[in-house]
């Protein structure tokens, strides 16, 4: 079955997708209970009161209870379990673990699976969780071997109506990882799981299994759904999508139950040891401990397992809703903060010595964020989207004075807004911010605890001062409010002077908002863009006195032709379905009576981001359409319907600039590299590649042929 995942939404390696199913559409990330076909703790009813949309059996045990396969071969599994919605099997690999052998060949299980009707199945694959390499590789080999196998018996197909998954094998070993992805993603499998994990979960290695899923993650193509195999505690979950795992399946939920044990989204409690439930689930708010451990175990049990499913479902739609907002990082050092173990590898995953994580990470971590950052921990000055602030700056700074003031950010609000002299102002969390962008995200929207200036933020403020001595920069001063301050400063930055007024000279207004225009320019599109304005009119906000506008006065004839009179049509042809009045001569009344100026980019109050206008897309297509700077081809199959406002999605893409991120403002061309259309990338670079399903663009505008 090709093809049968999309991302909606997106924060760090973690997405809200659509899993395709002949059942129904999943919702991801999903947590998928395992349900025992002879004792199962839950029915069916609870799960649909629960509002599961996936669950998953064992087609083995279902296999092995002659009255149950009967059933099932002549009813089909849906049916058999008076389920209308998607079923996963897990074809007895645990079996395989526990008792060393299954009475059954990988053929026949997955021959079973087919003939049931099963949505998702898995290949009868080989779990390793001792040895040495050579020895698990075998192991690995085997997997291989049946997944080979599937394929040339042809059920795993591009046109299987089964979604079949891969297992990949190998965890801790990055080599055997590697290998195992290599190997079965060479037969067209829809989905991908990662195995072998229990005895990392039972003794909580949680960094080894992070260290893991990083490498599987970093290899596999992006387009497939990921799931993994045995993780059911609701406090690691956020973590498991943080690092890229879509759907994750585990009987914990009811193994805890049977054991009197009271899942948290932070912790697990013994019911003896509670006095009250500390959540709102209808058992919670219905029942008391005291009333519960009074009862028989039977009914505790599947009251518990209910309580423990709510927690469950409840701590996705808050990692979905967390994936939505961008704060998904700030839910796992949340969880973080509940065990040790996960604190070890939200902390791993952040280290500042960690370059293949955050190369990971960087890579599909969106540019922008529906909301700002909370940092907390220490190890949260190395976000990703803080290295990448870090990294940008260097070349993405827009030098506009030979005379640099370095200052406190208690210095820089003291600071005329005309001095002559270029305002960088210091941070512990961003080191050096530019004054000119300073609002950008993540630059304003963000807290932290720390006040004064880190040390690591000076080392990183001395070597950008070389930087700007190289860029020609001649003049370097140090200020605060408070002149003990500066010194010591001055002092730490091998900087001689400390600027006290001295003569550097002023600016004019129209200066002032040209060098902000620019400097925004040139940090979100990269070196050369603020070459494509030369004179322009702000507009600011009424309310919060910010930029909210930016009009081109330097419009050119060709501009006129090409951007200005089709923009003025496309805007009368609204006017005259909404029944508007439409002006004698338009371009007399909105282009040449408003004084020439033309609106170039709006820029969004939350992020301080520049959203083009057909004008400034325009003037990015002519300067950088042959390197394709922030732009996306797509084939002449998309194009007219991209022209016309319609979304471009990702099967139609056929070259994109690498650079790419998620959120980030993207120009739309054709093959013969004319300009089609622009908007926000919903997806990053090498996802757009990777996708054949869903959308990589929101589209904003379309230019008419």
């Amino acid at each position: 079955m090709p093809h049968v995942f999309e991302i909606v939404a997106k924060d760090g390696a973690g997405r809200v997708g659509k899993l395709y199913t002949s059942h129904g559409i999943i919702e991801t990330p999903a947590f998928v209970p395992v349900i025992n076909p002879h004792l199962p703790v839950i029915s069916i009813h609870d799960l649909k009161k629960l509002g599961f949309e996936l669950f998953i059996t064992n087609a083995y045990l279902i296999y092995k209870d002659e009255k149950l396969r009967e059933l099932v071969l002549r009813k089909g599994i849906h049916d058999a379990f008076n389920w209308n919605k998607a079923i996963m099997t897990d074809s007895g690999a645990f079996q395989l673990m526990v008792y060393g052998d299954v009475e059954i060949s990988n053929l026949e299980i997955v021959e079973f699976q087919s003939k049931i009707g099963v949505d998702i199945g898995v290949i009868l694959d080989v779990p390793i969780y001792k040895g040495s390499i050579d020895y698990r590789k075998k192991f690995i080999n085997e997997t291989i071997r049946r997944a080979k196998e599937a394929y040339e018996a042809g059920y795993v197909t591009e046109d299987s109506r089964t979604i079949w998954v891969g297992p990949i094998h190998g965890v801790p070993y990055p080599s055997l990882l590697e290998y195992s992805v290599k190997n079965m993603t060479r037969y067209p499998f829809s989905m991908y799981a990662v195995g072998s994990i229990v005895p990392l979960m039972e003794n909580y290695q949680l960094v080894q299994l992070i260290k893991s899923a990083v490498v599987v993650k970093s290899k596999l193509p992006t387009n497939y759904p990921v799931h993994l195999f045995g993780a059911g505690h609701p406090a690691m979950f956020a973590l498991f999508v943080l690092v890229g795992f879509d759907t994750f399946d585990s009987a914990a939920y009811a193994l805890y139950a049977k054991d009197n044990r009271y899942l948290t989204p932070y912790g697990t409690y013994h019911l003896r040891d509670l006095r009250y439930f500390p959540c709102d689930c209808p058992i919670c708010t219905e029942y008391t401990p005291q009333e519960l451990m009074k009862m028989d175990s039977m009914h505790r049990q599947h009251l518990l397992a209910m309580h423990n499913l709510y927690v469950a479902q409840a701590e996705i739609r808050r990692i979905r809703q967390a994936i939505y907002e961008g704060t998904l990082w700030q839910l796992v050092a949340k969880r973080a903060s509940s065990h040790p173990e996960i604190a070890r590898a939200y902390k791993w995953l952040l280290d500042k010595r960690n370059l293949k994580a955050y190369q990971f990470f960087e890579e599909l971590e969106p540019v922008f964020k529906n909301k700002g950052l909370m940092i907390t921990r220490d190890e949260e000055r190395y976000l990703p989207v803080i290295r990448r602030y870090r990294e940008r700056i260097i070349d993405r700074i827009f030098l506009w004075s030979d005379k640099v003031i370095i200052s406190t950010p208690e210095g820089s609000n003291d600071l005329p807004t005309l001095i002559g002299a270029q305002v960088l102002i210091l941070n512990s969390v961003f080191y050096v911010i530019p004054r000119e962008i300073r609002h950008v995200y993540p630059l304003f929207q963000h807290m932290s605890p720390y006040s004064g200036i880190d040390p690591s933020a000076l080392d990183f403020t001395e070597r950008f001062i070389e930087y700007l001595r190289e860029k020609g920069v001649k003049e370097i001063y140090v200020y605060d409010t408070r002149e003990e301050n500066a010194k010591k400063l001055a002092e730490r930055l091998n900087i001689e002077e400390i600027y006290s007024g001295q003569d550097v000279g002023i600016i004019s207004q129209e200066q002032e908002e040209l060098f902000r225009a620019k400097a925004i320019l040139r940090y979100q599109f990269g070196p050369g863009a603020e070459d494509i304005i030369e004179k322009v009119q702000i507009e600011y906000s009424p309310t919060t006195g910010r930029l909210r506008k930016i009009f081109a006065a330097d419009v050119t004839k060709e501009e006129i032709e090409k951007v200005i009179i089709p923009e003025i049509e496309k805007h009368i042809e609204k006017r005259e379905k909404l029944g508007k009045p439409i002006p004698s001569d338009p371009l007399q009344e909105m282009f040449i009576d408003k004084g020439k100026i033309w609106l170039l980019a709006a820029v969004t109050p939350m992020h301080f981001k520049l959203v083009p206008h057909p004008l400034l897309a325009y003037r990015m297509w002519q300067k950088f359409r042959d390197e394709l700077r922030y732009m996306i081809i797509i084939n002449e199959e998309a194009e007219p319907f991209v022209r016309a406002g319609r979304t471009v999605f990702s099967k139609f893409i056929v070259e994109v600039d690498k650079n790419i991120r998620a959120n980030d403002e993207v120009f739309v061309l054709n093959e013969e590299k004319d300009l089609v259309a622009y908007g926000r990338a919903i997806l990053s670079a090498r996802e757009m590649m990777d996708f054949k399903r869903g959308a990589a663009v929101e589209n904003r505008w379309g230019f008419k042929r």
